[in-house]
């Protein structure tokens, strides 16, 4: 049975982009992903599930050709993505990016394939840690209540259909990019802390990367 400190590594793969600072909110997460990943985000690029499209503006390279995907409109390309594929042809975008947005929907495996397919070059997914943030609402006094989950008594807007940790998200990641032939560059999560429990012998019980790290980040390239 591997060691502990030993387990917590075995889903990352190291790669060039520095996880390091960490954003507060949809502002600064835009801004964060510009810094973060200039280097590929040049050309034709694809944001699917933009919001407001925060990032258009916050895009280093000035000829980069920025189109944005939601199902609210206003975006470039209004779609919701459990109804329809990705209305692009087979490599058309440079780079595209898909973050904290396959949570939300029913059939995150086929658009993660279309992610794949409509790009030439580069594939940049974020997904949430969902098992730390329970035990981290609960260790904080939430009662175990979680934003996007829960039975509120009006529906909201704004809800996760899957609950996954970040050994989960990390399989889901690597054996989805290995079917349609795109190699991981980078995999690796944007926060690594959380609480110890230290049992006989003094080994933390909790040393589990579904309780130390945060949100997946993946880069993937063709």
């Amino acid at each position: 049975m591997p060691q502990l400190a030993e387990r917590l590594h075995e889903p990352r793969i190291p790669g060039p982009y520095d996880l390091s600072p960490r954003y507060t909110d949809r502002v600064t997460k835009a801004s964060w992903i510009a810094r973060t990943f200039a280097p590929v985000l040049r050309g034709r690029i694809l944001d699917v599930g933009c919001d407001e499209g925060r990032l258009r503006h916050e895009i280093q390279d000035p000829s980069a050709r920025y189109i944005g995907l939601d199902v609210n409109p206003g975006a470039d390309v209004v779609l919701d993505l459990d109804l329809g594929d990705l209305p692009f042809e087979d490599r058309a975008f440079d780079c595209v990016l898909c973050t904290d947005v396959l949570e939300h929907l029913t059939r995150p495996h086929e658009v993660f394939d279309e992610l794949c397919r409509v790009s030439a070059d580069t594939v940049i997914v974020s997904l949430p840690n969902s098992v730390r943030s329970l035990l981290l609402a609960i260790l904080e006094g939430g009662e175990g209540r979680l934003k996007h989950y829960g039975l509120p008594a009006e529906p909201p807007a704004d809800r996760h259909k899957w609950f996954f940790g970040f050994e989960d998200a990390a399989s889901f990641v690597r054996e989805r990019a290995e079917r349609v032939g795109m190699r991981i560059e980078q995999l690796d999560a944007e926060d690594e802390q959380g609480p110890y429990w230290i049992g006989p012998g003094g080994a933390d019980l909790l040393q589990s990367p579904n309780i130390r790290l945060g949100t997946l980040w993946a880069v993937l390239r063709r």
